[in-house]
């Protein structure tokens, strides 16, 4: 089971691929335990394990079924294999039963989680639900000038303005 929280919910820029995958929608679901979401450059939201200074909240999102290469798509949108993202196990709890569920979730990766939480404004930047008001200025891969890389690169230029200011 993979829990997605952006823009590969149903209705998003992503969404796409996971439908093209045929991957089941299991249900509605939100994260058990408290996370951070905060929306970072070319508005694309990054899940966060709650930092220490942060008490996080529960995060809403979509519980899919996807084969094992549609979980190698997923993970070539994500850049796993480039320190974008990792694909990480968390419990979710399924809207309407209260069901507990083990899955996974893309999370930032740690090298700049932290640090990405803190730019963004830390707790005061922390959303519940990635919307389609935020979706509506999402810049996809290829309408960025080097694809996944161009997303690291610009995590880090946004990071490192804070430290010039």
């Amino acid at each position: 089971m993979v829990f997605v929280y952006g823009t590969l919910k149903r209705g998003f820029p992503n969404h796409p691929l996971l439908a093209a995958s045929a991957s089941p929608f299991v249900g509605a679901a939100s994260t058990a335990a408290p996370a951070s979401l905060v929306i970072g450059p070319y508005s694309v939201p990054f899940l966060l394990p709650s930092p220490s200074s942060s008490s996080g909240r529960p995060v809403s999102g979509e519980l899919y079924a996807p084969s094992p290469s549609a979980l190698a798509e997923l993970d070539a949108l994500e850049g796993t294999h480039i320190g974008l993202y990792e694909r990480r196990r968390l419990t979710v709890v399924v809207d309407g039963s209260n069901e507990m569920v083990e899955a996974e979730a893309y999370f930032a990766h740690p090298s700049y989680a932290e640090a990405l939480w803190r730019r963004c404004g830390g707790e005061a930047a922390e959303i519940r639900e990635y919307t389609v008001d935020h979706a509506a200025r999402y810049v996809p891969p290829n309408g960025r000038s080097s694809g996944a890389s161009a997303l690291i690169d610009a995590i880090y230029g946004f990071i490192d303005t804070a430290q010039d200011n």
